[in-house]
């Protein structure tokens, strides 16, 4: 059961600092304000709480332009410009003269000894919390991509008298059986690593799982060549080495209870869309199979308030929310700039 319970929060604080946009980023206005908000009580929605909580932000543009909260991935972080550089930009969605942009790093519990689940709502909180320290009482647009859209829904589903716009890329009110059942196949991985202390073996094995649902099978069939490698009576193939190239390389930079936990979060994750009341544009893409595009199609189909739903096509499955920035901008940008 979900509860609107408020958060407490005492003794807010922030630590700014500024650095340049990278020359690449077609950015306008040129800088990143990067910050840190503190909470020192976090109640949360499955029960426990959190104490002392670092949040992480990246402010880009000018403050005094109306404000775009954007949310990726669990991999993704507050980098926008590194996960989503192809967005920003002249006429494109994260037009910084137009727009603020902000943002967030994901909370996560890293005490064992306290374990703590947290949801796509009380990430929704802690945003709410980072919005309130930069004195913004109200958004343009919150727009999220996969974990990001989840999040993204719950928070217009909490906060509608702060959100003017919702854009949920890749993302529904709800999860397909299947990839409940491949995240809970990934948490044992990850517990059996944490109880054998082979926690980046772990990590990743449970990404190598994950990336197969990432991409579309007509990508993995076409692109790797299915011949077998046999060496020494092992052998391998094409698809599989590089699936542990991928799988190493997320483990060297990602923590395992990190993964862990948002992997948790992404399974409790359950909006119920009748309480989403603000104009929304739900984007779905034809070869994902992680998150069906017509379960999208449903969840747009039953939210409170003039909602759309677009389908993009891509050979990347999931994955297209980060590939096809072409076909997201000719979404995104007129429903943002759209008054009604």
């Amino acid at each position: 059961m979900m509860t609107n319970q408020a958060v407490e929060q005492k003794n807010i604080t922030s630590e700014e600092r500024w650095n340049p946009l990278s020359n690449s980023l077609e950015a306008g206005a040129g800088f990143i304000e990067a910050g840190t908000v503190s909470i020192e009580h976090l109640d949360l929605l499955h029960g426990g709480n959190l104490s002392d909580i670092s949040v992480h932000y990246n402010r880009y543009g000018a403050n005094d332009r109306p404000a775009l909260v954007v949310l990726g991935g669990i991999s993704s972080s507050r980098d926008i410009h590194e996960w989503w550089a192809d967005l920003f930009g002249h006429r494109k969605p994260l037009d910084l003269e137009q727009f603020q942009v902000i943002g967030v790093d994901y909370i996560v519990n890293n005490d064992q000894q306290r374990p703590s689940l947290i949801s796509s709502f009380d990430q929704a909180r802690v945003i709410s919390e980072v919005l309130a320290n930069l004195d913004i009482k109200h958004l343009e647009a919150i727009i999220g991509s996969s974990y990001g859209g989840m999040v993204a829904l719950a928070f217009a589903h909490l906060f509608p008298q702060k959100l003017h716009k919702l854009v949920c890329i890749a993302a529904a009110h709800t999860n397909t059986q299947t990839s409940i059942a491949q995240r809970q196949i990934q948490q044992q991985i990850l517990q059996l690593g944490v109880s054998s202390g082979k926690s980046q073996e772990a990590v990743s094995i449970a990404r190598q799982l994950g990336f197969i649902s990432y991409r579309s099978q007509q990508e993995l069939e076409s692109r790797f060549n299915s011949n077998r490698i046999i060496e020494q009576q092992n052998f391998s193939n094409e698809l599989i080495n590089y699936l542990k190239y991928q799988g190493d390389k997320f483990a060297a930079k990602f923590d395992i209870e990190r993964y862990r936990c948002l992997s948790q979060s992404i399974d409790l994750h359950k909006v119920d869309p009748k309480g989403v009341v603000t104009d929304a544009l739900f984007i779905g893409i034809d070869s994902d199979q992680l998150v069906p595009a017509d379960l999208i199609k449903e969840t747009a189909n039953l939210c409170s308030g003039q909602s759309q739903f677009k389908k993009i096509n891509s050979y990347f499955g999931h994955d297209g929310f980060l590939l096809e920035a072409s076909q997201l901008t000719e979404s995104i940008t007129p429903f943002l700039r759209n008054k009604r």
